[in-house]
């Protein structure tokens, strides 16, 4: 996948990025255009690094409470590691640029210059991930740019046995999350490559106002109908989101 985004429409919702990296070292970042792939940092990110001396209760405020409880369940022998380690880097803020998608490989090249400098992990706090540095560099460095590699489906029960599936990370790219409520448990895998679609074309700057037609790998099609909420304060997304209809379609092309 190239870093263009041929649906991209001018929203004026800039994207969010968030990565904790954790144990760097205190000495000078190499970072190389042509290794990392990089051509500059992206305007309107900080990168600021933090040490245990000087700012514990910050650090301690974004490792803990809800956060660290969900990390130390999902990968307790890694979180503990990161826990201790004193030296941080934090690279966060809102793009101001994302007619493309240069500032997603930039921030990753940085990243990765990071870990070559010993760093043991990253966490990307919009998904609430925690990776090893082998991990990082696996799937974000090694790998063709992958949209599926940056944002997460989660799952949860509803009454009388439906599903509930909703993402977080659409925020990346500046676009909103998405969710479908009463899901059967036998269309749960249609519906994750209803919301994979979803994924894809928004991560090229795709915006969903009004009703489209969307095709799963298995030759079946669905009519979707999002209704976009514009409610940031839902701790669910973290972001905006669309809420929506899905049916599937009978009719002959």
């Amino acid at each position: 996948m190239s870093f263009e985004r041929p649906y991209y429409r001018d929203l004026n919702c800039h994207p969010l990025l968030f990565y904790i990296i954790f144990g760097v070292k205190d000495q000078e970042l190499k970072v190389s255009g042509e290794k990392h792939h990089v051509d500059g940092f992206p305007k309107g990110l900080d990168f600021v690094f933090y040490n245990r001396e000087k700012n514990n209760s910050y650090m301690q405020s974004l490792l803990g409470g809800n956060i660290g409880k969900i990390l130390d369940r999902e990968k307790h022998d890694l979180y503990k590691k990161v826990e201790n380690t004193d030296n941080w880097a934090v690279i966060r803020g809102e793009i101001q640029q994302d007619e493309n998608l240069s500032y997603m490989r930039n921030t990753i090249g940085f990243i990765q210059a990071l870990i070559e400098n010993d760093a043991i992990g990253v966490l990307d706090l919009q998904t609430f991930t925690l990776y090893s540095s082998q991990e990082w560099t696996n799937k974000f460095f090694e790998q063709e740019f992958n949209p599926y590699n940056h944002v997460t489906i989660l799952s949860s029960e509803m009454e009388d046995g439906f599903m509930w599936l909703h993402t977080r990370g659409m925020r990346k790219f500046g676009r909103p999350d998405i969710g479908i409520e009463k899901v059967a448990v036998n269309e749960v895998e249609n519906a994750v490559q209803v919301i994979n679609q979803m994924i894809y074309y928004g991560s090229l700057g795709a915006f969903f106002d009004k009703e489209i037609k969307l095709h799963t790998y298995n030759g079946k099609a669905y009519i979707v109908k999002p209704e976009f909420v514009n409610d940031y304060e839902n701790t669910d997304y973290n972001n905006s989101y669309y809420r929506f209809l899905w049916q599937e379609c009978k009719c002959v092309e």
